[in-house]
């Protein structure tokens, strides 16, 4: 059997730079192990809203909402799911409202038993400027993912910060960033390792 490393674009914007951040990523992680297998998932034209607090949720895995989110559901929930890898463009120092709106409708996971407990959690950051926020918006998103109590993981050796920090605001975009793709290469290799040894039977 194989483990999947799921990783979700959180960008507004179809296959721009956070998007091909993402695909450095997962093919770093594919190229770990041969039982990893990659998916990745764009939210952009995707309508996901804001939760409401409604807690319908706590009946199931179901939302008071009717929307895009609700493809996401058994994509999430899938026990194949090993390790998730959520990328974000750097919006005002933080996270996109993509990305916000995701999360925190992922509240239904710990309700219904749980279900992230223990998957890897990675995070990238894609910033128009070197020092653009990145850093915060990777531990913001880390936070989100230690509330469901996933094993968050670096960009591993040999810088093993917050995770992946990518710079786009060069003239080669991302593409120029060597330093920022190799921590999303890094990071991709570190979460399917860690997803290999907690998930050895898969």
């Amino acid at each position: 059997m194989s483990l999947r490393i799921l990783g979700i674009c959180c960008s507004p914007r179809q296959g721009q730079s956070t998007f091909n951040a993402m695909r450095v990523c997962l093919d770093a992680a594919k190229d770990a192990g041969s039982q990893v297998e990659v998916q990745l998932i764009e939210l952009a034209g995707k309508t996901i809203g804001p939760c409401m607090a409604c807690n319908i949720c706590r009946q199931g895995l179901i939302c008071g909402w009717e929307d895009d989110f609700a493809e996401f559901i058994p994509v999430l929930a899938d026990t194949n799911v090993a390790g998730i890898i959520i990328g974000t463009p750097v919006y005002f120092g933080g996270m996109t409202a993509q990305c916000k709106a995701l999360l925190d409708r992922c509240v239904m996971f710990r309700r219904n038993g749980w279900l992230l407990r223990d998957k890897v959690g990675g995070v990238l950051a894609v910033g128009g400027v070197r020092n653009g926020g990145q850093e915060l918006t990777l531990q913001s998103v880390r936070a989100a993912m230690l509330c469901h109590d996933m094993v968050c993981v670096s960009d591993g050796k040999d810088s093993a910060h917050f995770g992946a920090a990518l710079y786009s605001g060069g003239p080669g975009g991302i593409e120029d960033d060597e330093d920022g793709l190799k921590t999303a290469r890094n990071l991709g290799r570190r979460v399917a390792e860690l997803a290999m040894r907690l998930y050895p039977g898969t």
